[in-house]
C-alpha cells in the first residue's frame, strides 16, 4: 500500500498562500475601520458646522469679526469652531457679509461653510 502525502515544500507553499491572503484581508478591514471613523467624524463636522450657521443666520445681521472656541456639547467632543464675518463689497449692492464657518478636529481634520448675508 502506497501513502499519499504533501511533501513538506508543498505545505510551506500553502502556507505563504494562505499568510499573504490573512494579511491582505486584515489590512482591508483596517481601511474599512479607518474610513468609518473619518465618514463618522465628517458627518458631526457637518452637523456642527450647519447648527452654527443656523445660529447666525437666526441671529440677524451679524457683526463683523471672528471668534473661535470648542464645543460644550458631549456630541461634539474633540471638535472646534472658527467663526469669521466679514463685510464684501459689489458694485450695486450694500451691505453683504461673508460667513465663514470652520470646523476642526483630530490633527487634520476641517471643513468648512461659507455664505454671503445680506441685510435686506
Amino acid at each position: 500500500m502506497k501513502l499519499v502525502a504533501f511533501t513538506l515544500v508543498e505545505v510551506l507553499i500553502a502556507l505563504v498562500i494562505v499568510s499573504v491572503a490573512f494579511v491582505a484581508i486584515l489590512n482591508g478591514s483596517v481601511f474599512n475601520l479607518r474610513s468609518q471613523k473619518e465618514a463618522a467624524d465628517l458627518t458631526v463636522a457637518v452637523t456642527a458646522a450647519d447648527m452654527m450657521m443656523k445660529e447666525v443666520i437666526s441671529g440677524g445681521y451679524p457683526a463683523s469679526g471672528t471668534d473661535e472656541g470648542k464645543f460644550e456639547d458631549d456630541y461634539f467632543t474633540g471638535f472646534r469652531w472658527k467663526k469669521s464675518v466679514e463685510a464684501i463689497e459689489f458694485p450695486y449692492l450694500e451691505e453683504l457679509k461673508l460667513v465663514t464657518i470652520e470646523i476642526e478636529w483630530g490633527k487634520s481634520g476641517t471643513y468648512s461653510v461659507r455664505t454671503v448675508l445680506s441685510r435686506y
